[in-house]
């Protein structure tokens, strides 16, 4: 091959580049091979290493057994604040479990629609509903909801509760807002289920 000019005037050689690419090919694929041959376990040349073996946990990390209600909730001076996730768990297990549901909001909006299951106890009329209340075992636990966000009636009637001797309340932040948008398990009328 000829030399050619580039556009400064220098000269420089297409064999010389040739050569100088493959001297630098070579040197490495020798420092591939050194490092392969000081390592303790090889990477194979084809196709892709042997997946390394986990190990299994002994219990299922979220399985019906791995975590109770009874543990998960213990007796407390304040309300829990849960999450829909939380309370989505709960609700699954409210029969099982024996975990009422008790919505704190006026009975027009019970009606027009509920958590299927929930017990309809408004705070603002707590004195019509104290033998409703009654019924629920002080040592189980609760939860309630009202509508979420600003809405204060759930938590008003569980500082009401533990003031009454229950300790283990459960208020579900989200409310009936979140709970319609997420889920199917709804209900109207005035009768729990």
């Amino acid at each position: 091959m000829r030399d050619e000019k580039d556009g400064k005037g220098l000269r420089f050689s297409w064999t010389a580049a040739k050569r100088q690419t493959l001297v630098m090919c070579g040197i490495a694929v020798l420092l591939g091979l050194g490092a392969r041959a000081v390592q303790k376990k090889p990477v194979p040349f084809w196709g892709y290493p042997k997946p390394i073996a986990l190990i299994q946990p002994k219990a299922a990390i979220a399985g019906a057994n791995s975590v109770s209600v009874d543990s998960a909730f213990v007796p407390a001076e304040k309300p829990y604040d849960i999450d829909f996730a939380t309370v989505m768990g709960l609700f699954m297990k409210r029969k099982k479990e024996n975990i009422p549901f008790i919505d704190a909001r006026e009975h027009q909006l019970y009606e027009a629609g509920h958590i299927t299951g929930a017990i309809n106890i408004p705070f603002e009329r707590l004195a019509d509903c104290i033998s409703t209340l009654e019924q629920i075992h002080k040592d189980q636990l609760v939860t309630l909801y009202c509508d979420g966000g600003d809405c204060h009636l759930s938590h008003d009637l569980a500082e009401f509760m533990i003031g009454e001797g229950w300790k283990r309340l459960a208020v579900y932040t989200g409310g009936w807002e979140e709970w319609s948008k997420e889920t199917d398990f709804v209900v109207t009328g005035s009768k729990p289920e």
